[in-house]
């Protein structure tokens, strides 16, 4: 389980090349990374990621002094400056944009790395702008969102892995394998435990495989499906009549909205045979304690997609599967924290971006919704935007990337932390490059686990240096560095873990972590205490959702760019585009530059059906055109009979002329969360044509 063989003074520390968090060691030898072992024994051989890390550290590429911009934006030509010279001039920067236009006009957006967060949504409240975003406005947030108005702030629904109690696992757009490798050895043992096994995905994964049910359905029609399995449960009375009865509202209404979604309704939205729906829906409803298990986003990037998510989440409140051993659905008991995001001022602030159009999702998550950023550039509506701090910034994340760039030459100062180089980067003014996750140190929170503070085990490479020191030091020259505690890191992390009864100086002679000594309240059943909804029911019918305006049922709307919503524009583009399919190599768009990862797989790939690919001359291999009303990208084509015919998947953004994202539509956004519809998009597909000379 080792990447080298040179020894070392072993340090425990934590893999953050994706959010699994998996513990590892790290030898350390002359203060540089010797080897690194995992000691997740489940993800040793399966994931490749925690073996490069010492590449990432020590890449030749890596980004180790500030950097001022000295040519065009989007050129890419910087010189070196001292850190002084960019932090003053990022300081001045936004304090006259600020004089001139108000705090509202600068933006703060952050990606990865994830753990900074508060401190850097701290930065922009203390500054005095709400507009806050991060790159959860297109990942877990809506599945949150849907969840929470549903069955309440705090409830969850879980994996609970290997649990003998559970008979039937609904398994809906989640490949387990790429996307989480840490629980891919529980499927491997599902089926010898006789766990009947019901997967939803366009692609026949390595998981569909082992299904006893596969629903191979048209990206973007997930509700349909949904609604067409609760027909089956409803009017074959397969469901839950004491539960539905106690503890759900809004049963009569879904009991109505059903009857349009019959199996063979369903059936011809969907592509999914009658026959399998039925099968299916039976399976889930009568093996029970059933569960289902979601991908984090894929379920809802479509126009559609949040309540498309609700229609998967009606499953388990009409079975009854709620909070009973072996079933994975619980209220979280949560641990109790100091807040310092500074949040309590944003209702003094102007309103935040987003917050007109998407009211709900931008109150429940407390931030901007990014995916406004280029119209309220371009519109200068509801005020100006002059400047964008961003904190990690590949902008081949934002659908319809072209015009996100265009609107971003529009601005007057960028500024950025990274890594690496990337597009984002080349955008720039300043660049602040930033230490790794094992040249600084993290504090660990997260339910039923120990607190740890992980310390750093070598020191930051070249001038790095680590988010807090950048935000704490642009505080101080922006005059409230008092509320950065002047600096002092340690100060700040006492003050998040007081009412843990916890202290830095504990976690410091205690590496393994600290069991905290209080949680805000215990974990108990929701039948218990209710749900932490208006109602203290499951809402199907949301009364939250009415409030805000929206349909408080999981209706079914067809994607706004779909053979069906659209035949016309089908007639050029007759395929659908699905995007976003996990790697166990790279994590979204990163790590491209590391050598040893990138050998695994090289090239942008287009996973094609035979039967689209023959129409059209493709084979394995062959350069290939993908395009949308929105431009067009180059892949390599992979025809397999994995993907369901009629659909071509495509891997996330790649750098360059491969981003699918230049290919995504900015303005069909989910009305409730403001997500793109990465998931469901025409698209026509040809060879490449041939560079000439």
């Amino acid at each position: 389980m080792t990447d080298q063989t040179t020894k070392g003074v072993a340090r425990d520390s934590t893999c953050r090349m994706c959010d699994s968090g998996c513990p590892i060691k790290v030898y350390v030898e002359n203060g540089q990374i010797s080897r690194i072992e995992m000691t997740r024994e489940a993800v040793a051989n399966l994931c490749p990621r925690w073996k490069a890390q010492r590449e990432f550290v020590y890449h030749p590429d890596r980004l180790l002094y500030p950097l001022r911009r000295s040519g065009k934006r989007g050129e890419g030509k910087f010189s070196r400056i001292s850190w002084d010279e960019a932090l003053d001039t990022v300081a001045r920067s936004l304090l006259d944009i600020k004089a001139k236009w108000g705090p509202e006009a600068v933006v703060f957006y952050i990606a990865y790395p994830k753990e900074p967060r508060p401190y850097f949504k701290r930065l922009a409240h203390a500054f005095g702008s709400p507009n806050y975003c991060t790159e959860s406005s297109n990942c877990a947030t809506s599945a949150a969102l849907a969840t929470a108005v549903t069955y309440g702030q705090g409830f969850m629904m879980i994996d609970p892995g290997a649990d003998p109690r559970c008979r039937c696992k609904l398994i809906w757009s989640s490949s387990i394998r790429n996307s989480m490798p840490p629980a891919w050895k529980t499927y491997l043992d599902i089926k010898s435990s006789g766990v009947k096994l019901i997967v939803v995905d366009p692609c026949r994964t390595r998981l569909a495989e082992m299904a006893d049910i596969h629903l191979q359905l048209r990206p973007g029609t997930d509700g349909a499906l949904a609604l067409g399995m609760l027909n089956v449960i409803i009017e074959n009375n397969l469901y839950d009549a004491d539960f539905v009865e106690r503890w759900t509202v809004g049963f009569d209404e879904l009991r109505e909205l059903v009857k349009e979604y019959t199996p063979e309704k369903a059936a011809q939205i969907t592509d999914v045979p009658a026959k399998l729906i039925i099968e299916a829906a039976r399976m889930y409803a009568t093996n029970k304690p059933s569960q289902i298990r979601t991908s984090a986003s894929a379920t809802t990037h479509s126009s559609n997609g949040f309540q498309n998510h609700r229609a998967i989440l009606m499953l388990p409140a009409v079975t009854g599967n709620i909070d009973v051993p072996g079933r994975g659905s619980v209220m979280a008991g949560w641990l109790h924290t100091n807040d310092v995001t500074l949040h309590e001022r944003v209702a003094s602030m102007p309103i935040g971006l987003g917050a007109d159009r998407f009211p709900l999702w931008t109150s429940y998550h407390r931030e901007m919704q990014s995916n406004v950023l280029a119209d309220r550039i371009e519109t200068a509506k509801p005020y100006p935007i002059k400047a964008l701090f961003a904190a990690g910034f590949n902008v081949t994340f934002f659908p319809n990337t072209r015009r996100f760039m265009d609107n971003l030459k529009k601005l007057d100062f960028i500024v950025t932390t990274e890594y690496f180089p990337n597009e984002g980067t080349a955008m720039a003014d300043i660049v602040l490059p930033i230490s790794s996750w094992l040249e600084r140190p993290v504090l660990t929170i997260f339910p039923g686990r120990p607190i740890k503070l992980q310390e750093p085990v070598i020191a930051p490479l070249g001038e790095t240096k680590p988010e807090w020191d950048i935000y704490a030091e642009l505080a101080i020259r922006m005059g409230f560095g008092s509320e950065f505690w002047n600096g002092d890191f340690e100060k700040c992390l006492d003050y998040v873990l007081e009412p843990t009864g916890v202290t830095v100086a504990e976690l410091k002679r205690h590496p393994e972590g600290i069991e905290p000594k209080q949680t805000a309240r215990p974990e108990e059943a929701s039948e218990k205490v209710g749900f932490r909804t208006p109602s203290g029911k499951v809402e199907i019918k949301s009364s939250i959702l009415a409030q805000y305006g929206y349909e408080p049922l999981p209706v079914y709307r067809e994607p706004a760019e779909s053979p069906l919503s659209q035949p016309e524009l089908a007639r050029t583009y007759p395929l659908v585009l699905t995007s976003g399919a996990r790697t166990v190599v790279y994590t979204h768009s990163q790590y491209r530059q590391i050598e040893s990862l990138r050998r695994m797989m090289p090239y942008p790939l287009a996973d094609i059906n035979p039967v689209d690919a023959r129409e059209r001359g493709i084979k394995s291999g062959d350069d290939i055109e993908v395009s949308t009303k929105r431009g067009t990208a180059r892949f390599k084509a992979r025809v397999t009979d994995e993907i369901k015919a009629g659909v071509v998947s495509l891997l996330h953004h790649w750098p360059g002329e491969a981003n699918v994202n230049i290919l995504i539509d900015d303005s069909a956004l989910d009305p409730v969360s403001g997500f793109a519809p990465f998931k469901a998009q025409l698209c026509q597909v040809r060879l490449a044509r041939r560079e000439s000379g």
